[in-house]
């Protein structure tokens, strides 16, 4: 049973970018698994490898938003910052004291981010990445 399901409304019309979202619902649902079990060695595995993925996500997105001249370019980039920083933040309080983060924080943090991220800013850059034909064909 998945915590999160992909649909295609939340699909920004470039499908590298959809497979990226994908994964990480993916790794949401790992954490959410993993809550029936040992959660606190999953908090650790879910963090770090969120971290690394969304870094790796938010520079290839931030390449395509740049590539199609997005106009909020520069919000979304600080609204990734943000984002990075709130995980760091979390990952280090669990690195100090696991007990710190319990896992029902980390899925509801992490999957209402993700969630209101696609919807109010990824949404938004759907028309000038789509039409953008370079980008449509990468």
């Amino acid at each position: 049973m998945s915590y999160l399901q992909w649909t295609e409304n939340l699909s920004v019309g470039i499908p590298r970018m959809d497979e990226h979202h994908k994964k990480l619902v993916d790794l949401i649902n790992l954490l959410f698994e993993a809550m029936s079990g040992d959660a606190t060695s999953a908090i650790d595995t879910v963090l770090n490898d969120l971290l690394d993925y969304t870094r790796y996500h938010f520079a290839e997105e931030e390449k395509l938003l740049a590539a199609c001249d997005y106009p909020d370019f520069e919000e979304h980039q600080a609204v990734h910052r943000g984002m990075v920083k709130e995980v760091l933040d979390m990952r280090q309080r669990y690195l100090d004291k696991p007990t710190s983060v319990p896992a029902s924080e980390a899925l509801d943090f992490l999957s209402k981010w993700l969630m209101r991220h696609i919807i109010a800013k990824d949404l938004r850059y759907r028309p000038y990445a789509e039409n953008h034909p370079a980008i449509r064909q990468g």
